[in-house]
């Protein structure tokens, strides 16, 4: 069976999955209410990242055997939708579930000796060899990287989206290395996610089955990002150079910046909740829904485009990470008091 036809199933199991979901979600208190900082008016099932699992394992079932190197990847998963499920139904604390992430990145690094090894060339003085600090560098980062997916996800279609696009130069990058498991697992997880946007992005035509990923789904989603960030950059000589990943996964990394950075200045815990994330103030400056998620999603493809088109064009790896920092830069002072960016936004429109 091939990965395309694999992808297809995947999908289709997904949506499928989402729609019988429905009534049982319920039933279990698998779902999210209104109010609060909540705009939404209905009760939405939070079984979208359930659905992403399931269609993904069961599109992958008959390449298992084929797939035996990738055991950890589906251990580590499993065990975090497990720790996703039950927190979406409000099972778990807060610190449980963050032992579970730091679990998984162990799994990961000590079992399946899968992590970073080098940072590459980012100061043009050679490459930089982790040595000691490679497994805690690559713990951090897991964690780093699955709560940035859980922050962004409070917009429909955002953190599903995004995580598309980063798979989709995921995908491209296993083609252009000939990773064949690689570009399946890719591509089926690639069916699985727009599988779970048909009932999550904003578009007109999903009517009343909204749903959204949960936590199951940010956690997933996020240890796959991890996974394959490190895997196609690490140990071998033609491996994609890290610092490009840095600008496919880009835009989660600027506003997981930005909003700790303030959150901790503002003497505040820095995984609580507030609406000063970048789809929050997109939209408070009058932009819609469907706009603003275009604009993300098309911003960090624009991102990734640049620094994949740098790497294939030769550009030196210091040059790209001291653009990626300028962008990151330019990002944070735009966005990080957001209030200020209201303010003269008001201003402008008043204006015209």
């Amino acid at each position: 069976m091939t990965y395309l036809t694999q992808a297809l199933l995947a999908g289709l199991f997904t949506a499928l999955l989402i729609l019988w979901l429905r009534r049982p979600a319920e039933r279990f208190g698998l779902v999210d209410h209104p109010g609060g900082r909540k705009r939404h008016s209905d009760i939405v099932p939070l079984t979208g990242g359930l659905a992403i699992t399931i269609g993904f394992f069961a599109a992958l079932a008959l390449s298992f055997g084929a797939l035996a190197d990738y055991k950890v990847l589906f251990v580590a998963t499993a065990t975090l939708a497990v720790i996703g499920l039950l927190d979406d139904v409000g099972e778990i604390s807060a610190r449980s579930k963050l032992g579970v992430q730091v679990l998984a990145a162990v799994l990961m690094t000590s079992w399946g000796n899968h992590f970073l090894t080098g940072l590459g060339d980012l100061f043009g003085r050679g490459p930089i060899d982790l040595a000691n600090w490679a497994i805690p560098l690559t713990v951090f980062a897991t964690v780093a990287v699955i709560n940035g997916i859980n922050m962004i996800d409070g917009m429909d279609g955002l953190a599903g989206g995004l995580v598309a696009v980063m798979l989709g130069f995921f995908a491209l990058f296993a083609f252009w290395l000939g990773e064949a498991n690689v570009l399946k697992i890719v591509s089926v997880l690639i069916g699985a996610v727009i599988g779970f946007l048909l009932f999550n992005a904003p578009h007109p035509w999903r009517g009343r089955r909204r749903v959204f990923m949960g936590d199951t789904g940010s956690l997933v989603l996020g240890f796959f990002v991890t996974w394959f960030t490190i895997e196609l950059s690490q140990d071998r000589a033609d491996a994609v150079p890290p610092v490009v990943m840095l600008w496919v996964v880009g835009l989660v990394l600027f506003d997981v910046f930005t909003v700790t950075v303030r959150r901790l200045l503002q003497r505040r815990d820095p995984i609580s909740a507030d609406r000063a994330h970048v789809h929050h103030v997109l939209q408070r400056c009058g932009m819609s829904t469907v706009h603003t998620w275009i604009t993300l999603l098309a911003g960090n493809a624009l991102l990734g485009a640049i620094g994949t088109a740098g790497w294939r064009a030769g550009v030196p790896e210091h040059v790209l990470f001291a653009a990626f920092l300028l962008a990151g830069f330019a990002y944070f002072m735009v966005f990080f008091r957001p209030g200020r960016l209201l303010r003269w936004w008001g201003q402008r429109r008043r204006r015209v």
